[in-house]
């Protein structure tokens, strides 16, 4: 075979779109591992999860190239790829097509969840300004159910300050009893509430856990704050600009340390979740991807993503490095309809916060 022959063949092979959907594939096989191989076990494949939607988006970019140009059979394969992932995409990226009205309002109910940074307490935003500016957007909310995390000891206080009325209507408040922790506040009776923590090992993690009695009969609501990263502002900054290696390998050490101690930690909530003799909602800064093992282990209990009806987009809640990146939400239990989910475009937190409206079926 001559050498233009070689070379004609090749460039057949290797078309303009073949690395974008070698790439694509790639991370999408990458993303599929790291949500059904434990970190526990193999911590490297954890931060696939968070490439997943771009490694989506890369195979049908490289896919509709094929088919563009009249490729229609090299385009087969990576459509059919790009169907058998789109349920896992789906998880990422919303359409938009799922929101619907309630059609019964006694059925109905309206969830909050919102990291709330410590109220800014040390100005990192605008201090003073951003919580006044936080209670009129909470003296707005129509939600029943708020559940908070990062809220300070001493929030009832910082919050009546600024300008909340915790009267009007009545509203309890069921906080985290040291320190900055989770807090639940709801205009609904309360059957019984307690505070917990994981188990020794399972690394850090608070959880407030709640039965309140709404129209529908005992919810059982548990708020959660996952494992976070514990990074230094000097650590975001060498994220920013770039880490050195021996910068890069100890926070890369830092994020699979956490990966695995979120992993560890859902099993307990699986399990206290699995014995609630109520419905139960699942709310919170989960500080993970929904591709992520401990995302899908939960989703695999008793309770699915609400985001099913979000609105278009990635939706993301992190107010960070990672545009997109949707690691706080809630989970609701199999007996109700997600009817909406919408993730907030406020900057009151360096995370937005995410509404709710639940049907029962």
């Amino acid at each position: 075979m001559t050498v233009g022959k070689k070379d004609a063949n090749r460039s057949r092979r290797l078309d303009s779109a073949s690395p974008l959907i070698w790439v694509g594939v790639m991370l999408l096989v990458l993303g599929e591992l790291a949500v059904r191989v434990s970190p526990e076990w193999w911590p490297w494949l954890s931060p696939f999860g968070l490439t997943y939607g771009w490694g989506w988006w890369l195979l049908l970019a490289g896919t509709i190239a094929r088919a563009v140009t009249f490729k229609w059979w090299r385009a087969v394969g990576p459509a059919l790829v790009l169907c058998l992932t789109w349920p896992s995409f789906s998880l990422v990226f919303s359409l938009g097509s799922g929101t619907t009205p309630v059609e019964d309002a006694d059925k109905g109910l309206g969830v909050l969840s919102f990291n709330v940074r410590r109220l800014d307490e040390y100005g990192w935003l605008k201090g003073e300004e951003t919580r006044r500016e936080l209670s009129r957007w909470l003296m707005e909310r129509e939600e029943h159910i708020w559940c908070l995390q990062e809220f300070p000891l001493n929030g009832r206080a910082m919050l009546q300050k600024a300008g909340f009325s915790w009267a009007v209507p009545s509203r309890k408040l069921l906080a985290w009893p040291s320190g900055a922790g989770p807090a639940v506040v709801t205009d609904l009776p309360v059957k019984d509430w307690s505070t917990w923590m994981f188990p020794q090992g399972a690394g850090r993690g608070r959880v407030v856990q709640v039965d309140v009695e709404t129209q529908g009969g005992v919810v059982r609501i548990f708020n959660v704050h996952l494992q976070s990263l514990y990074f230094s502002e000097a650590d975001y900054e060498a994220v920013e600009e770039g880490p050195s290696r021996e910068e890069g390998l100890r926070l890369l050490d830092l994020l699979t340390q956490a990966y695995a101690a979120r992993a560890a930690q859902v099993q307990e909530l699986k399990r206290r979740m699995e014995e609630s003799p109520y419905p139960v909602l699942l709310a919170g800064d989960f500080n993970d991807s929904p591709m992520s093992y401990a995302m899908r282990s939960l989703r695999k209990s008793r309770v699915s993503d609400t985001f099913e009806a979000g609105e278009f987009g990635w939706q993301g809640t992190h107010i960070g490095t990672l545009p997109g990146l949707r690691i706080d939400g809630v989970l609701a239990d199999t007996v109700w309809q997600s009817r909406s989910h919408q993730t907030h475009d406020v900057e009151l937190s360096d995370h937005r916060p995410v509404t709710v409206l639940l049907e029962r079926k």
